[in-house]
């Protein structure tokens, strides 16, 4: 009976440890391609990217407060309605969309221009 209980509480772990991976994929997984990509050229238009020293972007970080955080424009709210009161940075070619309330990057694409 205890190696029993001690097995349900071995897979109850490995379970939750999965639930945690699956849940930050799924974050990176809420926007399709083609909204990552609008989206990066509507940023692209209007924000001038920060130097590589100034912040480093990274899923779960927290944006210093030393770094502005600029709301999305409404176009890429309408493309994307799940990032609707994201903010976001610019750094060197990367996007990083943020939740403005904790400051934590959620999202990270690359930056693409128009061509």
């Amino acid at each position: 009976m205890r190696k029993l209980l001690a097995a349900i509480a071995v897979l109850q772990l490995a379970l939750s440890g999965a639930a945690a991976q699956s849940q930050s994929a799924t974050k990176a997984e809420t926007l399709s391609l083609e909204q990552k990509t609008k989206i990066s050229q509507l940023i692209s238009k209007q924000t001038a990217p920060l130097a590589s020293g100034s912040f480093s972007i990274a899923v779960d970080a927290v944006v210093p407060a030393d770094i502005q955080v600029h709301s999305l424009p409404s176009e890429a709210e309408q493309l994307a309605p799940q990032v609707k009161g994201f903010g976001y940075v610019v750094v060197e070619e990367q996007i990083a969309l943020i939740d403005q309330r904790s400051r934590k990057v959620e999202i990270v694409f690359p930056r693409w221009r128009e061509p």
